[in-house]
C-alpha cells in the first residue's frame, strides 16, 4: 500500500464532518424559531446563545442543516454540499462583516460578530470538504 494513501482520511470522516455541520445549523435554526420567532431587522436582544437570530437567518440555518444531513449519503453529495457551503458562506461572511461594521440600518438579518465568525469558519470547512482527497476515492484534478 502506498504510504500516501494511508495518510488520506476515509470518506466516513467527511460524512461525520458534514453531519456535524448540518446538525449544528439545524439546531441553531430550530432554536432560533423557538426562542426568537420570525422578526426581522437589527435587535441586539434577539440572540440564540452568541448568534444573532431573525426569521431570515432561522430559515437559512434550518435549510443548511437539512441539506447537510441529506448530503451525508454519497461522496458526490458531500462534495456538492462543500462547494455550495463554501460559496454561500463566503457571501454571508462578507455581508456579515459589512453589516456589523458599517451601520445597524443595513443589518436586516440581525447578524452579530459571532455570526460572521461562524460563517467564515463554515466557508473554510466547505472548501476543505470539497478539495480534500479521501482514501478509496478516484483521484480528481490535475495534480496527480
Amino acid at each position: 500500500m502506498n504510504p500516501w494513501t494511508r495518510a488520506l482520511p476515509p470518506t466516513g470522516t467527511l460524512r461525520v464532518g458534514v453531519g456535524v455541520i448540518g446538525l449544528a445549523y439545524l439546531v441553531l435554526g430550530i432554536a432560533g424559531f423557538a426562542l426568537v420567532g420570525s422578526d426581522m431587522g437589527y435587535d441586539p436582544s434577539r440572540t440564540v446563545w452568541l448568534f444573532g437570530a431573525s426569521g431570515l437567518l432561522n430559515i437559512g440555518h434550518t435549510g443548511v442543516g437539512a441539506l447537510g444531513l441529506a448530503a451525508t449519503h454519497t461522496e458526490s453529495t458531500l462534495r456538492a454540499f462543500g462547494w455550495l457551503s463554501f460559496f454561500a458562506f463566503t457571501g454571508l461572511f462578507a455581508y456579515s462583516i459589512l453589516a456589523v461594521t458599517l451601520s445597524a440600518l443595513g443589518n436586516l438579518a440581525n447578524v452579530h460578530v459571532a455570526n460572521a465568525c461562524l460563517y467564515g469558519v463554515t466557508a473554510v470547512l466547505g472548501l476543505l470538504i470539497s478539495v480534500v482527497p479521501t482514501r478509496g476515492s478516484a483521484a480528481t484534478g490535475h495534480a496527480t
